[in-house]
C-alpha cells in the first residue's frame, strides 16, 4: 500500500461505510451483522483508508487457537485495481496468524480461489448457497425453540462438529431479538438445531446441524414454516448427505457454488458430515 494508504480498526461509525459496501455487491447482510462482527473480534475488523477516505474492509473471527475466519473483504469500485483486497485480506490472515490459530480459512468463489491458491491456502470441501422460499404451513412436531438458558447444552453438542467452541457466537444466536433457534431432542439428548435470522435480500437459514436425516427434515420444515412465504437463503456443504437432497426437494435454486479453504494446520476440521448448512460465510 502507498504511504497515505492505511489500515485501522473497524469502529461503530464505520458501520454505515460497510453497508454502502454491501449494498453495492448485493449481499444480505444488516448493520447488527456488523455490530455483532465488532462484537466478536474487536480488534480483527479493519478499515483501510486512501488518504483518509475509507476504501475497503475486512473481518476476522478466532475459535480459540484452532482456526479462524476472514470474511467481508469489500472494496469501493471507485478503489479497486490498487491491491487493497489483496492487503486486507493478508491484514486478517495476519491478524489471525498473530493470534496464534493453528489454521486461517475462508469461503472462497471460483474466482477469489485463483489468489488464494497463491498464498498458501488449500481446499478442504464444496458448498453452495441455495436460495428459495419459506412456505405457509404447519409447524412440524419434534423441534422446541431455544432460550438462553439453553446455551450450554448447544455449545456443549455444538463444539465437536463445528470444531471449536462458537459460544459468544451461538449467545447472540439465542438472545438476540429477530432470530429464532430450535433444535430437537431423544430424551435429554440433542440431535440437532437450527437457526433462522432476518437479511436484507432473504432470511438466513443457518447453521443446520443434525445427527441424522429425519432430524434433519423436521428442522428443514420448521425453518421454512418460520420463514412463511419470505426468500431464504442457506448455504449447504458438500459432505453432508441430508442438506442439498432437501433443499432441491423443496424447489431451492442454487445460486452460487463456494469452496472451503485452509491455510495453516487443519487440527480440527470438526464433522462437516453432520453440518447441513453453515453460519454464513462471513463466519464459517
Amino acid at each position: 500500500m502507498s504511504e497515505n494508504t492505511h489500515m485501522c480498526r473497524m469502529e461503530v461509525g464505520d458501520i454505515a461505510f460497510g453497508m454502502s459496501l454491501k449494498e453495492i455487491a448485493g449481499w444480505n447482510q444488516l448493520p447488527v451483522d456488523w455490530e455483532r462482527f465488532q462484537e466478536y473480534e474487536p480488534d480483527g475488523c479493519f478499515v483501510v483508508r486512501c488518504d483518509g477516505r475509507p476504501a475497503g474492509t475486512v473481518t476476522t473471527i478466532a475459535y480459540e487457537q484452532l482456526f479462524g475466519w476472514v470474511g467481508m473483504v469489500l472494496v469501493h469500485p471507485d478503489m479497486r485495481r490498487r491491491g487493497l483486497g489483496t492487503a486486507l485480506l493478508m491484514g486478517g490472515i495476519q491478524y489471525l496468524e498473530r493470534h496464534g490459530v493453528a489454521a486461517v480459512k475462508l469461503d472462497a468463489t471460483p474466482m477469489g480461489k485463483e489468489l488464494y491458491d497463491t498464498i498458501g491456502f488449500v481446499d478442504e470441501y464444496r458448498l453452495a448457497r441455495w436460495q428459495g422460499h419459506g412456505c405457509v404451513g404447519d409447524v412440524p412436531a419434534g423441534p422446541c425453540e431455544l432460550g438462553s438458558d439453553d446455551l450450554e447444552t448447544l455449545a456443549a453438542f455444538d463444539r465437536p462438529i463445528f470444531g471449536a467452541d462458537r459460544r459468544r457466537v451461538l449467545r447472540r444466536l439465542l438472545t438476540e431479538p429477530g432470530i429464532r433457534v430450535a433444535a430437537e431432542f431423544d430424551g435429554d439428548d440433542l440431535q440437532g438445531y437450527a437457526a433462522l435470522r432476518p437479511g436484507q435480500n432473504a432470511v438466513y437459514f443457518g447453521p443446520w446441524i443434525a445427527l441424522d436425516g429425519a432430524t434433519a427434515e423436521r428442522l428443514w420444515q420448521w425453518g421454512r414454516a418460520m420463514a412463511g412465504t419470505a426468500p431464504m437463503f442457506v448455504d449447504v456443504l458438500d459432505p453432508c448427505p441430508y442438506g442439498k437432497e432437501l433443499v432441491c426437494q423443496s424447489g431451492f435454486e442454487q445460486q452460487r457454488e463456494l469452496i472451503r479453504m485452509y491455510r495453516g494446520r487443519n487440527v480440527s476440521p470438526g464433522r462437516p458430515d453432520l453440518q447441513c448448512g453453515i453460519l454464513g460465510p462471513e463466519t464459517g
